[in-house]
């Protein structure tokens, strides 16, 4: 019956709680021959084997000095990390009030003394089993949970920039509309488009265009990372960022240091009048109002960005309201 012995793989394990050693005698002669069995003499020492071994399934004896099995049982369910194992009392105490309360504690089952070998096996075997189902339930119901994250984020990405994609940066600017209207906050969008990219693709093939799409999203990526900031690619070569609790002309700035920080790429484009890859921006901030819904950041930084362009690219513009 020692600890060294009872870890043989594919075994239950099961842990015998009593302070009566014929007692755990008994249940050990009945249980050896299918099961891996721990015991433990006191309520404390139980709880300490059960927070080391992790076993299968606890047999508890009920009538223990100092800790008795009611107690045992409480705190093995109030901590989180034993709370899922499952106890059986296993006691002389066979009236039903004392079997009510060992099942409002937390119990799983209840046998009496004098001890029944083959409905002790049996209930054991049932509750391994029911145990080993419900471990493989919560095994498969977490990977899927995870696999469920996982494709609700690529809905939501990007799939060359990894970025968010048109759907996500709609959820979001609306979301931050609502919660910048509901705290008197200010909201701004940044529109950005990089320019000739057309003329681009046609000249250096579309390997090279999604390189440099790429590269733009990265850097939008790394541009922008506080909280509640999304970078999205909006369409084609034209990318969204929303900023929240950010005004207008804190926007331009961020929009200006991007634009400069994809200069200091010199990615060369040779039908673009600046000799690389250049890109206009358009922004758009305000204290959000009834007027200044979602519509109205999108138009207004829209036509910045329109601007921006009619003015010979590689620029930002901020919208004048």
């Amino acid at each position: 019956m020692n600890v060294e012995g009872a870890e043989e793989a594919g075994r239950g394990k099961i842990l015998i709680v009593d302070d009566t050693t014929a007692n755990i005698e008994i249940l050990y002669q009945i249980l050896k021959g299918e099961f891996d069995v721990l015991f433990a003499k006191s309520g404390a020492d139980g709880i300490r084997m059960v927070r080391e071994h992790t076993p299968d399934l606890v047999l508890l004896d009920i009538m223990m000095p100092g800790m008795d099995g009611y107690q045992v049982c409480r705190v093995l369910k109030q901590d989180p990390a034993t709370a899922h194992i499952p106890v059986v009392f296993v006691t002389a105490m066979s009236n039903d009030e004392d079997e009510t309360r060992g099942l409002e504690e937390g119990a799983i089952d209840y046998l009496t003394k004098p001890i029944r070998p083959a409905i002790v096996v049996a209930r054991v075997r049932n509750h391994l089993e029911l145990k080993r189902r419900g471990d493989l339930l919560e095994k498969l119901s977490t990977e899927l949970a995870w696999k469920n994250r996982e494709l609700e984020q690529l809905a939501r990405q990007d799939g060359l920039t990894g970025v968010a994609n048109r759907r996500h940066f709609d959820e979001s600017l609306c979301s931050e509309i609502q919660r910048a209207a509901r705290n008197g906050r200010n909201l701004s969008l940044i529109m950005c488009d990089i320019d000739h990219f057309k003329k681009f693709n046609d000249l250096y093939g579309h390997f090279a265009g999604d390189k440099c799409l790429q590269l733009v999203g990265e850097l939008l990526r790394k541009s922008f990372k506080r909280a509640g900031e999304v970078v999205a690619r909006y369409g084609g070569e034209e990318f969204a960022v929303i900023l929240p609790d950010t005004s207008a002309e804190l926007a331009g700035h961020l929009a200006e240091r991007l634009r400069l920080e994809l200069l200091a790429q010199a990615l060369p484009h040779a039908h673009s009048e600046f000799g690389m890859v250049t890109m206009s921006l358009g922004v758009a901030g305000a204290l959000v109002t009834r007027e200044h819904n979602q519509e109205w950041f999108i138009t207004a930084a829209d036509d910045a960005l329109y601007r921006s362009k009619t003015a010979g690219r590689n620029r930002f513009t901020l919208f004048d309201q």
